[in-house]
């Protein structure tokens, strides 16, 4: 039984279909054009809400990222000793190419993306995605041959794999997050570490060097470590030194990548650069390869992207800042007087985390959304925050009080739930009001 008529769930499906499986598909929801052509394969569909008996009279229980684990259903099953899987899992089963695989609380998708472009820039044959884009369970479906996987691995995917082991293994930081699903900030970090506890000696794991719920978690890998920092001089591994990202391997043989001319903006997108190209190293990439996606590569949209000027003042998107974390790394690579759009449905995050980012160059705090008031509380005694009902009127507010060489940052530290479908929908929202007042100017 597949829970979850997703895109992972369709991919899953099809997966079992093709390997002879008897396949039920559940799902809350009415369900997709896609999950409803599953019918014509063979699939029993049960749309509409979960039955009991669906998830504890199956043989193995596959499972999307989006269903939580410690629903009802999922007990049960598990009480009855069913095998309860995730989508990535059940794909990893049966992939024959090694793998790379990225996680961490943010900085994910962007560090997947490179590591795909550096592969592909080598020569590589190569699938990106996971959580990212497309599920693994669709290479696989697709028959097609790949030199390397490459996958970013949420923690809710993490936790539905049992046996998930990469070749080459990213873990670019862990921060508070999702604290509405784990039991506490313990069980989110050891998601986030464990299959670093799977690597063997031959594997190579790539970690953030001055990143504490990391460091702490180090003695129980097996893998070759190598650490990445923003100025350590890190033998085997990586650091920033004025443009260039420099990797050193354990005979003092260093590799020098220019980031000179990188679109990127901030630190931590060096950091999310050097990182990359660490792993493309264990991969076997060469230095002309990495100096041209260094180069080339413009970034994703919704991650500190600048949109536009208006009236001298510059308007980013970072909607895909979803936790205080995402928020800290903006605010501390960004050397700009600026005013700063949060909120959205809280996380349980602890805004409070924010006070050292609130110097004399933070002019303005602007909350908006269910989490707004609980943000303004939270910052109140370090700045005297506005509080408005939506983006659209934080925007609006946010133009009053700009001031020319400013830098209005809608980094939101929150989910989009309250009134978006997802935070790139979010991000296009603020988009389109400063394209609009663009047009008015």
């Amino acid at each position: 039984m597949v829970a979850g008529a997703g895109v992972s769930g369709v991919a899953a499906a099809r997966l079992c279909l093709g390997r002879g499986a008897r396949v039920t598909v559940t799902d809350q929801g009415a369900g997709s054009e896609k999950a409803g052509e599953l019918k014509s394969s063979g699939a029993e569909l049960h749309f509409g809400g979960f039955r009991e008996d669906d998830f504890t009279s199956c043989d193995l229980l596959v499972l999307s990222p989006g269903i939580d684990p410690r629903l009802d259903e999922v007990c049960a099953a598990k009480a009855k000793g069913m095998p309860v899987l995730g989508e990535m899992e059940l794909g990893f089963r049966f992939l024959e190419s090694p793998c790379v695989m990225v996680t961490g609380t943010n900085g994910k998708s962007t560090v997947t993306t490179l590591i795909g472009l550096l592969l592909e820039a080598e020569g590589f044959e190569v699938f990106t995605g996971g959580n990212l884009g497309e599920p693994l369970c669709s290479l696989i479906n697709s028959g097609r041959r790949v030199d390397w996987a490459v996958l970013e691995v949420s923690s809710f995917q993490a936790d539905t794999a049992p046996t998930m082991v990469p070749k080459v293994g990213v873990l670019l930081n862990i921060s508070e997050d999702h604290l509405n699903r784990y039991r506490d900030f313990t069980a989110y970090a050891d998601s986030k570490f464990s299959f670093f506890l799977r690597q063997g000696p031959e594997d190579v794991a790539i970690f953030k060097a001055d990143d504490k719920e990391i460091s702490k978690r180090v003695p129980m890998a097996n893998a070759q470590i190598q650490y990445f920092s923003e100025s350590a001089l890190l033998r085997p591994g990586g650091w920033l030194e004025g443009d260039d990202l420099v990797i050193s391997a354990r005979d003092q043989e260093q590799m020098r990548v220019d980031a000179s001319q990188t679109p990127l903006q901030g630190t931590f997108n060096r950091l999310n650069l050097l990182a990359a190209c660490m792993a493309a190293k264990a991969c076997k990439v060469g230095p002309n390869a990495m100096n041209r996606v260094v180069r080339e590569f413009k970034g994703l949209p919704h991650r500190v992207e600048l949109v536009g000027a208006i009236n001298q003042v510059d308007y980013v998107n970072d909607s895909k800042a979803t936790n205080v974390g995402a928020v800290q790394a903006a605010l501390g690579s960004l050397d700009r007087d600026l005013i700063l759009l949060l909120g959205g449905r809280d996380k349980k995050g602890v805004f409070a985390d924010l006070a050292p980012f609130m110097g004399p160059r933070l002019k303005g705090l602007i909350c908006f959304g269910e989490a707004g008031p609980t943000i303004c509380e939270q910052l109140q005694p370090y700045i005297k925050g506005h509080l408005v009902e939506d983006l659209a009127t934080a925007f609006e507010l946010s133009r009053r009080i700009a001031r020319p060489g400013d830098m209005v940052l809608f980094s939101p530290g929150c989910a989009s739930f309250d009134a978006y479908k997802s935070y790139g929908q979010r991000g296009d929202h603020f988009r389109s009001l400063v394209l609009e007042a663009l047009s008015g100017n």
